[in-house]
């Protein structure tokens, strides 16, 4: 009830105050009488007459469009759209603030005065745009008279979504890579089939009698055939940090440089992101490699975990090669990649830092003692915008 009676206040609150103005006003002239009281009340007239014409003014029917002029796709590029307003008549419109609803502007608002002008345009720019996912939601415009006694409000949904990816850089992804390509093992060796069963159907006149699975046709009472894909080898695995706040921005650059170079598309690596959930993706696939790209955009650092306790975790299959992407060299992550390494295969880690940054003292020390040759450590710096690290420095 209290919800109901709050709705009706809400639209009739305009018209009661004017009412109770005009009254106050008329009734001042009505029993006082006299020149200075017939003057207030016909000097308040024009006002309190155009504070009706604004409520009765049917300001839905402004048209209301946004042009984006230029969409940043990467972290770092710049942002311009404008918003145009068109009316069809020519009604004296004193002040009408316009606000932006969306994640990227935080509902800044402007003032215009069209007066009688029927077209406005307003520009909107962001020099730098950080990576994320954004979203415009409405348009809200708000008229007002010209004492602020009454207020109207109109709202203009035009939803428009886009993603901004990380800052991708030029990088020697053959170079890395190569360190683990080394240790790659085939699957299959002399006589062994390179096939993997992917399912089952029903017999088929022409199939090889070494195809019938006995068990499912003992099950189903009728002749069942094996179907056989060939096996694609994925020797190299990529395993990130996605968690550790320390130089995440240059991780997620980083990650992006790599997922998009031509090199790491031709090797078809394996990328496994452990953040606030593990993600995995393959980049042979288009639609996973872009799944892969959304999903660096959106992520955000994990403060109540380490990295090191979701790797623990992850298996790594014998004879497969691996890279692990970090921004610090802890004991306990040598000990863990040394434990998951199997014969013949390689690691690498590959530590993020900020341009100019290396290893710490301790750092060093950790690395000096690693004892075997298949396991190599790799400092790589990607420079970021001062806007970048500002944000950054703000998660650490």
């Amino acid at each position: 009830m209290k919800q109901y009676i709050k709705v009706i206040w809400n639209k009739c609150r305009d018209w009661f105050v004017l009412f109770c103005i005009f009254a106050a006003t008329f009734s001042y002239a009505m029993f006082q009488g006299g020149f200075v009281s017939w003057f207030l009340f016909y000097s308040f007239l024009p006002f309190g007459l155009y504070a009706v014409a604004v409520l009765l003014y049917p300001l839905k029917k402004w048209n209301v469009t946004r042009d984006v002029k230029l969409q940043p796709r990467f972290a770092g590029d710049h942002l311009s759209y404008d918003i145009h307003i068109t009316r069809s008549s020519a009604f004296p419109v004193y002040m009408a603030a316009v606000k932006e609803e969306s994640n990227l502007l935080d509902q800044e608002e402007r003032t215009i005065y069209p007066l009688f002008q029927r077209n406005a345009v307003i520009p909107y720019e962001r020099s730098f745009v950080e990576r994320g996912e954004y979203e415009f939601f409405t348009i809200s415009i708000e008229l007002s008279d010209l004492l602020g006694i009454v207020k109207k409000k109109a709202y203009y949904p035009l939803q428009q979504r886009f993603i901004v990816y990380p800052q991708t850089h030029e990088i020697d992804i053959p170079f890395l890579l190569a360190g683990i390509e080394e240790g790659k093992n085939e699957v299959s060796t002399g006589n062994q089939s390179t096939t993997l069963v992917t399912g089952i159907r029903e017999y088929q006149p022409g199939d090889r009698l070494g195809s019938i699975d006995w068990k499912a046709t003992a099950r189903k009472a009728t002749l069942i055939s094996k179907e056989f894909g060939h096996y694609h080898e994925r020797s190299m695995i990529i395993i990130a940090d996605v968690i550790s706040s320390l130089y995440f921005e240059e991780r997620m650059s980083f990650l992006a440089s790599m997922l998009i170079h031509e090199e790491t598309k031709r090797k078809k690596v394996d990328f496994l992101l452990a953040g606030d959930a593990l993600f995995s993706s393959k980049t042979s696939e288009q639609s996973e490699s872009d799944n892969l790209l959304y999903h660096l955009a959106c992520a955000q650092p994990v403060n109540n975990r380490a990295f090191e306790t979701e790797f623990k975790g992850i298996a790594i299959q014998k004879q497969h090669s691996f890279m692990v992407i970090v921004s610090q060299v802890t004991g306990t992550l040598i000990g863990q990649v040394q434990s998951k390494l199997s014969l013949h295969a390689k690691a690498s880690i590959i530590v993020v830092k900020d341009e100019g940054a290396g290893l710490s003292d301790e750092e060093t020390v950790i690395v000096n003692g690693i004892q075997s040759s298949a396991l190599t450590v790799e400092v790589v710096n990607i420079p970021l915008p001062l806007s970048s690290k500002g944000s950054e420095g703000r998660n650490k």
